[in-house]
């Protein structure tokens, strides 16, 4: 499965892939789970989670710049400091197809 399209907005993206399935994705999503080695730590447990969560709903998701990685994937530069999580297209069309922030959710 590869990503054939990306439409950028101000606060989220619409991804369209090979077999045709199109999906609007919130940039906070996306920069949640982030799958670098800073940011992928911190989702571990529920409460590193929590705290997580909360130290990026304080800042402002601006609009990241992208970069195509290889024939795989994409790098997302996040103003808020964060640029090293390299996201395959298959970790981009599990966050799209997962409802937004379910994953984040408090129970």
């Amino acid at each position: 499965m590869s990503l054939t399209d990306i439409e950028r907005g101000d606060e989220s993206c619409k991804m369209t892939f090979s077999d045709g399935a199109e999906y609007h994705v919130e940039y906070l999503d996306l920069r949640l789970d982030c799958p670098c080695a800073n940011c992928k730590p911190r989702r571990e447990n529920k409460q590193r989670m929590i705290e997580f969560q909360e130290e990026l709903s304080r800042l402002r998701i601006e609009k990241p710049s992208i970069e195509i990685v290889g024939h795989y994937g994409l790098k997302f530069i996040w103003p808020s400091g964060c640029s090293s999580g390299i996201y395959s297209f298959d970790i981009l069309r599990e966050i799209a197809e997962t409802e937004p922030h379910s994953r984040w959710q408090q129970s």
